[in-house]
């Protein structure tokens, strides 16, 4: 009898720390099991030489871990293309020495192409941007900026292209 309610107990432990895990409400159409991301064009004027291909491998690994998807190069199903239209920073809260904020934005064009399902097919651009302080230099909080940029135009281009956004 102990060892049963071990086991039993084991299996309902074990099993409860599935119960929390899914992939975000993402839909995707069941014939649907391939996709490629291809290299990203850098368009924008003074963005890092690599933002590009940044977006890119970050773009392919959030669809990897938060989909049921493969990552296929010879004949995916769902093809993400696309480019990185701009990168400005400009000044914000004006005060009487200057600013007291700068903001990096950040646009990127995107394109998805399902091959299955053409209907489904889109282009769109995503924007976000980050403040930070204006005694602090550009180069000195780019890295942060841009994963945080990232990390909420990620998340767009997921919910439009597998949510139905």
């Amino acid at each position: 009898m102990k060892h049963f309610i071990l086991v039993f107990i084991s299996t309902i432990l074990f099993s409860s720390c599935f119960l929390f895990y899914t992939f975000k409400d993402i839909s995707i159409e069941p014939d649907v099991k391939t996709f490629y991301v291809e290299q990203f064009d850098n368009n924008a004027f003074n963005s890092p030489p690599t933002i590009n291909q940044d977006f890119a491998e970050a773009l392919r690994k959030k669809i990897v871990n938060e989909t049921s998807l493969t990552y296929d190069t010879r004949n995916p199903h769902i093809v993400f293309s696309g480019a990185i239209k701009s990168f400005t920073v400009t000044p914000q809260a004006p005060t009487q020495d200057g600013a007291a904020l700068n903001r990096l934005d950040v646009k990127i064009k995107v394109i998805y192409e399902n091959s299955l399902h053409e209907s489904e097919n889109w282009e769109n651009t995503f924007g976000y941007y980050a403040d930070f302080p204006a005694e602090k230099s550009l180069f000195d909080v780019q890295d942060e900026l841009i994963k945080e940029i990232f990390d909420h135009i990620l998340e767009d281009v997921i919910n439009k292209a597998f949510n139905n956004w």
